[in-house]
């Protein structure tokens, strides 16, 4: 039988699903489920091009975290580290890299070089095990992973425990119930609130949304920038693929194309893109490099 889910609106503006999905459900979900099939961004394996916009995304990352850090190096967590290719350009950057997931599924594919770096099991338990152990790192990062969890607010909560002195965490979430998602829905480009997907997706954050949070927790905002805008496409019949599915596979080759066209120009105005693109409230997702107020 099929669920039937309800959002809840919280006070910052970001929403989230009702029921939530128990955690024993959700532990048995990634363990068995996540990336031993295609799930969103997670495939068996992906184009030269593919891979290539995946270090460009984590190379990204680590520029901007650098950027908003004033500092280069040091020791580099990613809770959530999935198929590893953040893990994998952090370690070519000279981080000292360590990565928590549920399952090894997505590193051993991918980069299984790395699998002596990273811890498996209940990601968050191990989470509070290195808290309890006074493990501390120049960088912690989380890519998608906020959209996910039962209790964002309690997670974020626990990272400044993890973050060295002058340090950052770098969060990175959908942009969901952006303007332009919604500006094409009140204008009947799209029948349906596609980004909707529980109980892959609990929780959904957009610009204003996740500043307004992440401020309220104590953290200042030292840059934040978004990816490429497919929804854009949806504007146009022609590439509308919510509309035309067959339409999908195209508009994902032209963003690839167009944001490693992009990055030629190096990750300095790469980066100064999406900051404007965070300041308009469009990209596909969104990424904030923050560090916890003294």
């Amino acid at each position: 039988m099929t669920k039937t889910y309800s959002l809840v609106t919280h006070p910052d503006g970001w929403r989230s699903i009702a029921p939530a999905p128990s955690a024993h459900e959700l532990k048995a979900f990634y363990a068995n489920e996540y990336f031993q099939a295609s799930h969103g961004t997670y495939a068996p394996d992906y184009t030269e091009a593919e891979r290539a916009h995946r270090d460009l995304i984590a190379r990204t990352l680590l520029f901007a975290a650098e950027t908003g850090r004033g500092g280069t190096g040091g020791r580099f967590l990613e809770v959530g580290c999935g198929e590893g290719w953040l893990l994998a350009a952090a370690q070519r950057a000279g981080f000292d890299v360590t990565g928590l997931d549920f399952s090894d599924d997505g590193l051993k594919r991918f980069h299984p070089e790395l699998k002596a770096a990273a811890t498996f099991g209940d990601a968050f338990e191990n989470l509070e095990r290195l808290i309890e152990a006074g493990a501390q790192f120049d960088v912690v990062a989380m890519e998608h992973v906020l959209e996910h969890v039962l209790d964002p607010e309690r997670l974020l909560q626990r990272l400044p425990a993890l973050i060295a002195p002058g340090g950052v965490c770098a969060i990175t979430v959908p942009n969901d119930f952006s303007p332009l998602q919604l500006a094409a829905r009140a204008a009947g480009h799209i029948d349906r609130d596609f980004w909707l997907a529980p109980p892959q997706h609990l929780n959904y954050f957009e610009a204003a949304s996740l500043t307004t949070l992440l401020n309220r927790l104590g953290f200042e905002v030292r840059l934040a920038y978004a990816s490429f805008p497919i929804d854009w496409f949806l504007m146009h019949p022609g590439s509308n693929y919510i509309a035309d599915p067959a339409a999908g596979k195209p508009a994902h080759q032209a963003r690839l194309a167009i944001d490693l066209m992009l990055a030629e120009r190096g990750l300095t105005a790469y980066l100064a893109l999406g900051q404007a693109l965070f300041g308009c409230g469009a990209g596909r997702s969104l990424t904030v490099i923050a560090a916890p107020r003294a």
